[in-house]
């Protein structure tokens, strides 16, 4: 069995804290149980717990999820509104570069 020992920052830890509690309440509210909300994400009830938990182990995809099953909003509260930012975003992407490469380190070997 591997050892996750991910450490995270203090402000993405309070955060992902915050949304585990957003996603216990609204389970509590829809009368889920955990059971439930395992088959409905299509995840295992020890992955499940540790989302409820806000655990930095689990994938991102498990937590979008597990919210877009509970209604719980994850960026706007209107559909057309976020599809309007994501055109934006995608503008904004095009004119960035695809790749990023490395800085070349400079070498002082004048003695």
């Amino acid at each position: 069995m591997k050892n996750n020992n991910h450490k995270i920052s203090l402000i993405p830890a309070a955060a992902l804290q915050h949304f585990a509690t957003l996603l216990n309440i609204a389970r509590k509210e829809k009368n889920f149980t955990i059971e439930d909300l395992c088959s409905r994400v299509n995840t295992s009830k020890p992955t499940m717990i540790k989302i409820l938990k806000g655990d930095s182990t689990v994938k991102i995809g498990n937590y979008f999820e597990t919210a877009w099953i509970l209604d719980v909003p994850l960026f706007e509260p209107e559909p057309g509104r976020f599809a309007e930012k994501k055109r934006i975003m995608e503008k904004i992407d095009a004119l960035l570069p695809a790749r990023i490469l490395p800085k070349k380190e400079i070498i002082d070997d004048n003695f």
